[in-house]
């Protein structure tokens, strides 16, 4: 995983332990970087099966809960 797809990951991370949802619009203020350039990233950890979409936003799936603890704890 790259540096920008764990800032996303984290982000994301972040936001659903206090029960919210990231929208692609709180990604582009947190990375500086367009949502055309973060998409790819965002398919990436859907794809990894770490991250959600939903029409709201995304949130953490369990098996990324489960790679955040393993590697950050």
């Amino acid at each position: 995983m790259n540096s920008l797809s764990t800032q996303i990951f984290q982000d994301i991370y972040h936001a659903s332990q206090s029960g919210k949802m990231t929208t692609i619009e709180d990604l582009v203020i947190n990375t500086a970087q367009s949502a055309y350039q973060l998409r790819p990233h965002l398919e990436d950890l859907k794809e990894s099966r770490f991250v959600i979409e939903h029409p709201e936003g995304f949130e953490i799936a369990p098996s990324g809960t489960h790679y955040y603890k393993s590697h950050w704890g």
